[in-house]
């Protein structure tokens, strides 16, 4: 982590920081998703059927076949992973699928990516000037697939990501009062789940004397509910460079692009 001090603290409105911080990850978006190309339907239930199996060997059989489709490991944990998570699921909720299916999946997808993941474990691509980021699960939430992936993800764009998992808001308070982080990020996924997001991202706050940026996302943005207002976080989003740029515009920083 960087042990510098940021600069002056701009424009505290949150709907200033967040319109400047959307416009600049929509032209990113954008320009990804233009020679971004879907997952194959077939590869996608092939490496359903094969992580949801108890024969290991099932998945290996599958690697010539993801060589000759040029399906590298990114591309299979940011593009193919999600979609397999998502067809699981679908398969679950239509009564094609059993429970114990679908945690067999997540829990052989999890593992594959800490194996196919082990350069993207640390910050080693970090530079100087990069973004940091404290990521937190916090205690109780199930969810750790995603979180997994996301994080691979913003290291892979040079991104310094702390990971904690099943952290309490005790420990978060104390951990923040000794490190410097531009923004930090929560997950959570159903409003039974909003106090306990309170409770941390006041410890996150708490911690930091105020000065951490801190975004709620996952799951619960899709419910009818305030988030931002009920966890009282600066911001409520599911994409992360939202939340960075917001938490750079507030820092005096100025916004830049990753990866």
């Amino acid at each position: 982590m960087r042990d510098s001090q940021h600069g002056g603290q701009g424009d505290r409105s949150g709907d200033g920081l967040s319109a400047l911080a959307r416009t600049v990850v929509a032209r990113l978006v954008s320009r990804e998703a233009d020679g971004a190309k879907s997952p194959d339907p077939a590869m996608v239930a092939a490496l359903a059927r094969a992580v949801a199996s108890p024969d290991f060997s099932l998945f290996e059989a599958l690697r010539p076949e993801l060589r000759r489709a040029r399906i590298g490991e990114t591309e299979l944990v940011d593009s193919y992973f999600p979609a397999v998570a998502r067809h699981l699921g679908c398969e679950w909720s239509e009564d094609r699928a059993a429970f114990t299916d679908v945690s067999m999946g997540l829990a052989r997808m999890q593992s594959i990516l800490r194996q196919v993941g082990r350069d993207w474990a640390s910050n080693a691509t970090a530079g100087p000037d990069s973004a940091t980021v404290l990521m937190v699960l916090p205690e109780g939430e199930q969810h750790s697939f995603g979180i997994m992936l996301l994080t691979g993800q913003l290291r892979r764009k040079g991104i310094s990501v702390q990971l904690q998992i099943g952290a309490s808001a005790d420990f978060l308070f104390s951990l923040v009062r000794n490190s410097d982080f531009d923004c930090a990020m929560i997950s959570i996924a159903c409003e039974e789940r909003l106090e306990l997001c309170r409770r941390v991202v006041k410890a996150l706050k708490d911690g930091s004397a105020g000065r951490l940026w801190v975004a709620v996302g996952g799951a619960v943005l899709a419910r009818a509910v305030d988030v931002q207002a009920a966890t009282g976080a600066d911001i409520a989003t599911n994409d992360p460079m939202v939340a960075i740029q917001g938490a750079r515009v507030r820092n005096g920083l100025p916004v830049r692009e990753f990866g």
